[in-house]
């Protein structure tokens, strides 16, 4: 427990001291004590301790007593004890009246006072409370240890720790999702509410009561530079470093626990990893093998399944592994998928393969397949909103084993897709642009540049001359199918405008009422916003 001013006051060479301004400072910590013997004792000071003086160094200079408590306060000294009579008859009025108003105690001594006694006083006690810290540090220390090297979980250490302090704990991981809980609250509702300042700020509700930041005493859990989550003990209104101490030593070994079994996972990861990379390249043939092996790494393999391929897209390679750390990490992916309800966590794969998160889907029981894949890939790219650029690209069904070497290709290719059509995060469906895994198949650069030359050549010469935009307007009549009006209102400009730009359109030698022309038109366009994305 914090020693302060109110705890002095009870020591017996204060028995007959009293406060005489600034009470309101009464609960400021005290861990030293100085003697005043110089007028500039301000370097030789530090905060958190109790200044005691006759006032002999400043009591001639005025200039020097009217700066001395403001000056003491904002060095956050926990307050000051004078003893009058030799020097002083009284303590200035100046000094009560800033005692007051920053809350600085003025302890008056009496005249039998021995002040280098009193400083004593105080360090013994500071010293005391001291060594029980550290015999209480040790014992928390020795007792966990014990639980660790026996082998016991990380839900036991939590519950043992509770059982030494004697207060509910709380283990959350780095997303503030609840990992366990001390036995005393198993028959209790429990929830985190986030403050809106990201992880450091947050509320913990139990049933109907809340802690606030000020109610609950939370250390990091971490190894090195990976951050486990978080150890919350709820105090409620106590005050007691001891409590403190407890938490960071039981954060320690979690921590070790955490690492161990992460170290464990790793393994198993490259094994898992191998086995994916294997059923994506079509080396896995059996069926019946490929989920056994799957069973084995935790993941109920079931078809039918959708692969989705998640690509950062930063050219800044540390900001990319920053992000794809934080998306596995956080488990966010996981989380999502199960707050929709489409699947639980064993039905479902991550693993990041060539620079790219490959996530596999089970979809058995899900409906509008299509629809409820693509939403998932539109939240995952506003959780990640402002951190990143993402693309996502999504797979066909995928109805057996044989089939994920074509959804991994097709997940691919919708990717890339998506990264022509647009410069920001996008989600993209293999089935809708599979007109650019055509023109992609097309080997030859040159014959793709020469079908766009012949159809849409003189519409780019055009636009690059004047400010008529005809490119623009033929991607709006494409997108409203052809449909004049509509298009006009895409562009946000007037139909007469339009028109004006069909018939410069039509001058250029472009048919807009051959069905077969116009279907050679819209691949032409394609073809040109293929070769300008592959360009940038």
């Amino acid at each position: 427990m914090e020693i302060t001013v109110n705890d002095i006051l009870k020591l017996d060479g204060f028995k007959n001291a009293r406060v005489v301004a600034g009470e309101s400072g009464m609960t400021n910590i005290v861990n030293n004590a100085s003697l005043m013997e110089v007028p500039d004792i301000f370097p030789y000071v530090d905060a958190n301790s109790l200044l005691i003086t006759t006032l002999y160094p400043v009591y001639n200079n005025e200039a020097a007593t009217q700066e001395l408590i403001p000056r003491l306060a904002m060095l956050g000294l926990s307050g000051i004890c004078i003893k009058p009579s030799r020097y002083v008859d009284e303590i200035p009025q100046v000094m009560m009246e800033q005692a007051e108003k920053f809350g600085f105690p003025i302890i008056e001594l009496d005249e039998g006072a021995n002040l280098s006694k009193l400083v004593s006083e105080i360090l013994d006690l500071s010293l005391n409370k001291h060594i029980s810290i550290l015999k209480f540090r040790n014992y928390v220390h020795e007792h966990l240890m014990d639980l660790f090297l026996r082998g016991e979980d990380v839900d036991s250490l939590v519950d043992n720790l509770a059982k030494l302090v004697d207060f509910p704990v709380i283990l959350l991981d780095y997303e503030l999702n609840i990992v366990c809980a001390s036995k005393d609250l198993d028959s209790h509702d429990i929830s985190i509410k986030s403050e809106g300042t990201g992880r450091e700020g947050f509320k913990v509700k139990v049933n109907e009561s809340e802690y606030a930041e000020e109610s609950y005493i939370k250390h990091s859990i971490k190894a090195g530079q990976t951050k486990f989550g978080y150890i919350v003990l709820l105090k409620g209104e106590v005050n007691n470093q001891n409590l403190t101490v407890a938490v960071e030593q039981a954060s320690l070994l979690i921590a070790s626990a955490f690492y161990k079994n992460y170290a464990v996972m790793e393994k198993e990861k490259t094994f898992q990893d191998s086995f994916i990379r294997d059923i994506l390249q079509g080396k896995m043939h059996s069926q019946i093998e490929a989920v056994n092996k799957a069973r084995a790494f935790g993941w109920s393999l079931e078809f039918p399944q959708v692969t989705m391929v998640l690509k950062v897209l930063h050219e800044d390679e540390k900001k990319k592994k920053d992000a794809y750390e934080y998306i596995l990490d956080s488990r966010m992916i996981e989380i999502i998928l199960e707050e929709k309800g489409i699947v639980t966590r064993k039905k479902f794969k991550s693993v990041y393969i060539d620079d790219s998160l490959v996530l596999f889907i089970n979809v058995i029981f899900m409906n509008r397949v299509k629809e409820n894949v693509i939403e998932v890939g539109k939240l995952i790219i506003e959780k990640l909103k402002g951190t990143a650029i993402i693309g996502v690209g999504i797979s066909n069904i995928v109805e057996g084993i044989s089939s994920f070497p074509l959804a991994y290709e097709e997940a691919h290719n919708s990717l890339l897709s998506g990264a022509v059509l647009s410069k920001d995060s996008f989600v993209s469906h293999y089935d809708d642009y599979k007109v650019f895994n055509i023109i992609k198949e097309v080997g030859n650069r040159g014959v793709l540049e020469k079908f766009l030359d012949d159809k849409l050549g003189r519409l780019l010469e055009y636009d690059k001359t004047t400010d008529m935009r005809l490119m623009d307007t033929l991607n709006a009549l494409i997108k409203e199918n052809f449909n004049a009006r509509k298009a006009a209102a895409r562009l946000f400009i007037h139909y007469n405008t339009l028109r004006y730009r069909l018939e410069r359109i039509r001058e250029l030698g472009i048919d807009l009422e051959n069905g077969f022309e116009i279907g050679e038109l819209v691949l032409a366009y394609n073809i040109y916003l293929w070769l300008m994305a592959i360009e940038e």
